[in-house]
């Protein structure tokens, strides 16, 4: 296993964490804290789930009541996650977590699901009860888990010292986020990244994603893991686990792990660029909608739909990554002014496009 520096707390970390929100079966704890497991015993020390993942509190719970009689000689951290907005809200939901999971502290605690700047702005008072916590020893550090755009979290990453930040970030979407963490190696942040894969879509579409591989026996999972091991602003690529399979071909990509050269990581991103030139870079020019839509965001979802041909991951995508509701004033607000398509550097059809998802909304009722 490789380890590397946690920016923000020198502490080393795998660069492989096991993400506890796909477990299969969520009531089947022994079986699931027996992935877990492997993973401790194969080096994976990070490990990351949330209160409002099921079970998977409770899961980590049977695992972790094992892995604590090693954790002197071979330590772990746990991260775990809250929607509070209050300090009320939030006091109980580290209570609720810590007693699942049967710990006295934990290590990474997220000031969640941060899908907008207003939304930030709206819920930042409660930052002085994460310090509360952290001062009474429930929490070791306060980090922040979002799906805004790099630039926004750019500016978030300035306004408060976080010490670890969680973003989704992988080849289908790097240059969305770029800028955030570029902004987080300035202030030498620890970042942990979700959706590697891409949410599952790159493993479904391999000989679409097959640019990525570099090996002549690596599977493209392992690629699209070695390109963000290969990126030395990353802390830890963190991997939703449901099976020892997925578990060793995750090792594997470590294991066989070896740097990129310049070359090569110039050779992927012209690649991801011809692949994908009718998909939406998410440069943002576009961000200046007179009525206020989110045209990068309408732009992201679209991309679902071309990569996996089913409309209703454009309406997935917005509601649970970007948390918009979609209704028929929504996309009926576009006055077909033009002003995106004037910007927009690909070129792309964008009024047709917010018309279709309009259309896949109103089909979905």
């Amino acid at each position: 296993m490789l380890y590397r520096t946690h920016r923000s707390t020198g502490l080393q970390l795998s660069a492989i964490g096991f993400g506890g929100m796909r477990f299969n079966g969520e009531n089947d704890h022994e079986t699931n804290a027996a992935l877990m497991m492997a993973a401790y015993d194969a080096g994976i020390n990070y490990f990351d789930t949330a209160i409002g993942y099921g079970t998977s509190e409770d899961i980590f719970g049977v695992a972790l009541k094992e892995m604590v009689k090693t954790r002197a000689q071979k330590p772990f951290y746990v991260a775990s996650k809250t929607f509070a907005a209050t300090p009320d809200d939030l006091r109980r939901d580290v209570e609720t977590s810590l007693k699942r999971m049967g710990l006295d502290y934990i290590d990474f605690y997220h000031f969640w699901c941060l899908l907008s700047p207003e939304a930030y702005a709206q819920r930042k008072s409660i930052l002085t009860a994460f310090e509360q916590l952290k001062a009474e020893g429930l929490i070791r550090h306060v980090c922040v888990s979002t799906h805004m755009n790099g630039a926004d979290i750019a500016d978030m990453l300035r306004d408060y010292p976080f010490e670890s930040i969680l973003l989704g970030y992988s080849a289908m979407n790097y240059q969305f986020r770029e800028s955030a963490l570029d902004a987080a190696a300035a202030q030498q942040l620890g970042v942990v990244v979700m959706n590697p894969l891409g949410g599952g879509i790159i493993p479904q579409h391999p000989q679409l994603f097959s640019f990525l591989k570099s090996q002549d026996d690596e599977t493209v999972v392992e690629a699209a893991l070695r390109f963000l091991i290969n990126d030395p602003r990353i802390t830890v690529s963190l991997v939703g686990f449901s099976n020892h399979q997925q578990l060793q071909e995750a090792l594997r990509a470590v294991d066989g792990y070896a740097p990129l050269s310049d070359a090569r990581l110039t050779g992927i991103r012209q690649a991801m660029k011809a692949s994908f030139n009718e998909m939406c870079t998410g440069c943002r020019y576009c961000d200046h909608c007179p009525v206020e839509l989110p045209i990068p965001k309408l732009m992201d979802a679209y991309n679902q739909y071309q990569l996996s041909g089913k409309k209703q991951d454009i309406l997935n995508r917005l509601s649970w990554h970007w948390g918009i509701k979609q209704d028929k004033t929504f996309f009926a607000a576009c006055t077909e002014c033009g002003a995106c398509e004037g910007t927009c550097t690909q070129h792309l059809p964008i009024i047709a496009r917010i018309k279709e998802i309009g259309e896949a909304a109103e089909e979905a009722k």
